[in-house]
């Protein structure tokens, strides 16, 4: 079974010292050398993930270890890698009876690539018992191994981020709740807005495009998207509105229209609302 798709391969040689075997890297149809580093790392990788394929390991609990497969790729290479794994060691397979079974008992895959981590939280798994970690070192000391922060191991990207702070100042405030996401409520809706709405309408008169856009998006309800884009814009920026800093910030305000722009957003397109909502936890 052949696992690369670039103009390198392996090919097997009889080796005569040895009486065996020996694989020989090939570019064309000749003998591949000075491979780059990223070239090296991939051969290896496959050849790994070819080796684990076909040693025989019925019955055994595997713990498979793989360092950083993508280091020195390019981007082009972070979904074939990914893909890889996911095919020839993840996914379950299907018994005679019917049901399934995975072929490891555990599995720790590193990256310093945040690409290569998004597509890593799809894999899957027994149970899907998944824990996230990230190596830390401070200075001369030691690297120490902690928990991962909430930014990288709940949020795909950073567009889910920002959907999940307007929407959690859309919701009642309980009791001793932390009202820090109120605070940076300006600077989300705003990048929020950017990101949304330029892939909804890309086409701008290159005026005041943003606020045209704000204003499209609340069309038939002109005073929330007036509303919405003063917050947006007041509350992100103080340099000329150094009194509105002195003053505590208006969460029922917030809260309306933080709500008024989820239901926007339902109302426009219900599919992708949904799958906002499933992709910070929250059902719909």
């Amino acid at each position: 079974m052949s696992y690369l798709v670039f103009l390198e391969r392996l090919e097997a040689v009889d080796d005569v010292a040895s009486a065996g075997v020996r694989f020989q890297i090939m570019r064309g149809n000749q003998p591949a050398f000075n491979l780059s580093e990223g070239e090296g790392s991939l051969i290896a990788f496959c050849y790994f993930m070819a080796k684990l394929d076909s040693l025989d390991n019925s019955g055994k609990e595997l713990i498979v270890y793989i360092d950083d497969p993508i280091s020195s790729l390019d981007s082009n290479h972070v979904f074939f890698v990914y893909s890889v794994i996911e095919q020839l060691l993840c996914a379950p397979v299907r018994k005679a009876d019917g049901t399934e079974a995975y072929r490891y008992k555990q599995l720790f895959v590193s990256t310093h690539n945040l690409d290569f981590l998004k597509y890593l939280k799809r894999l899957s798994g027994p149970g899907k018992q998944v824990q996230h970690f990230i190596v830390e070192r401070h200075g001369d000391s030691p690297s120490r191994l902690s928990l991962m922060p909430d930014y990288l191991k709940k949020y795909v990207t950073e567009f889910n981020y920002l959907f999940h702070q307007i929407y959690r100042c859309s919701i009642q405030v309980q009791q001793g709740d932390n009202h820090d996401h109120f605070f940076s409520f300006g600077n989300n809706l705003r990048k929020f807005f950017e990101a949304y709405l330029y892939f909804k309408y890309p086409h701008g008169t290159g005026r005041d495009t943003a606020t045209e856009r704000v204003m499209r998006f609340f069309a038939g309800d002109e005073m929330a998207g007036k509303i919405a884009t003063r917050l947006s814009n007041e509350l992100s920026h103080l340099e000329e509105s150094l009194d509105r800093g002195m003053s505590p910030i208006d969460i029922p305000e917030i809260q309306k229209i933080a709500a008024h722009v989820l239901e926007k957003i339902k109302a426009a397109d219900p599919d992708q609302y949904e799958s906002l909502m499933a992709s910070i936890g929250v059902p719909t």
